[in-house]
């Protein structure tokens, strides 16, 4: 995700996260339906083009991606080191090391930005038996432009209200997240449904503190949610994949409805592609990522704006 240079809403009241509880628990106990479906009517192909052929084999997991400082940034996954890297916008070297020394990686599974902060989603949840998600917040004006540098990061915790059961699961749950984005002050974290192959969306500040999150709205994606960016515009999108088929939906945000005019772009032809990161540039344009799979090194893709406003 690109810096976005957004206003912020003035400071919340003291009564609004009793408010926002009230409100969602209502909206809850009215079982929660996915906004749209998956349908042909939406379906659009676009063949993206390869924009970096292979990243440094320190980060054959890449997991979330963004574009800052006129530079890539990502890091590996669950059991990676406590580290996010800097690249080359053109060639994908790593520039910069930046080791966050009080956080364990215990799976990083995405990372965004604000005008003041860096944001990586310490969220994955293959089980669906995690306690203890978090939004690790680092501070840009720390990070200079040494090749290799430690810094602190703080913690945003929260948990979803609607999660019940934390009995192990592998892949069996709907409480998985590998999906953040932060629009205006607030972030919004998707799940990753192993299961119905759905998305949740769930909102909470930025500001520090401990959230106990409901569900905005859902929708049925047809597959397992890996990574979100959002343009100031409230045009966003979302990228995963189903049985290793890669697949991509864009929306348009609007104060009244979350998941608007959904279109889904096939990107079928990347075949046992492990799509995770996905961030747009300052021009529109979309990048995202893979891990290293047997099919696939670990590399960047990009679909331009007008190819993206225009498939065929």
């Amino acid at each position: 995700m690109i810096y976005l240079d957004l206003k912020l809403r003035p400071t919340m009241r003291p009564n609004f996260l009793l408010l926002s509880v009230i409100f969602f628990s209502i909206l809850i106990s009215c079982k929660l339906k996915p906004s749209n479906s998956n349908s042909a009517s939406n379906l659009d192909s676009i063949f993206p083009e390869t924009y970096i052929n292979y990243l440094d084999t320190v980060i054959v997991e890449n997991s979330g991606l963004l574009l800052w400082n006129n530079h890539f940034w990502t890091f590996n996954d669950s059991g990676g080191k406590n580290e996010i890297y800097g690249l080359d916008f053109v060639n994908g070297k790593i520039l910069f090391t930046i080791q966050l020394t009080n956080a364990k990686n215990s799976d990083w599974e995405d990372i965004a930005q604000d005008k003041k902060y860096l944001y990586i989603a310490e969220t994955g949840n293959n089980a669906g038996a995690r306690h203890d998600l978090k939004i690790l917040r680092i501070k840009k004006k720390d990070i200079s432009s040494a090749p290799f540098q430690s810094i602190m990061a703080d913690s945003i915790t929260f948990r979803f209200a609607d999660q019940k059961d934390f009995t192990p699961a592998f892949r069996q749950t709907a409480f998985d997240c590998e999906a953040l984005m932060v629009y205006n002050d607030s972030f919004f974290v998707f799940t990753k449904d192993w299961v119905r192959n759905i998305t949740k969306v769930y909102g909470f500040p930025t500001k520090i503190g401990d959230y106990n999150l409901f569900p905005i709205d859902s929708f049925n994606a047809n597959g397992l949610i890996t990574g979100a960016d959002i343009l100031p515009n409230g045009k966003f999108a979302l990228i995963g994949y189903r049985n290793f088929r890669s697949l991509l939906w864009t929306f348009q945000k609007t104060k009244s409805v979350f998941f608007s005019n959904p279109r889904l772009i096939d990107l079928g032809m990347l075949e046992n592609a492990q799509t995770e990161g996905i961030c747009f540039s300052a021009e529109e344009d979309l990048f995202f990522s893979c891990e290293r799979t047997e099919n696939y090194n670990q590399q960047i893709w990009k679909i331009g704006k007008e190819q993206l406003k225009n498939p065929k």
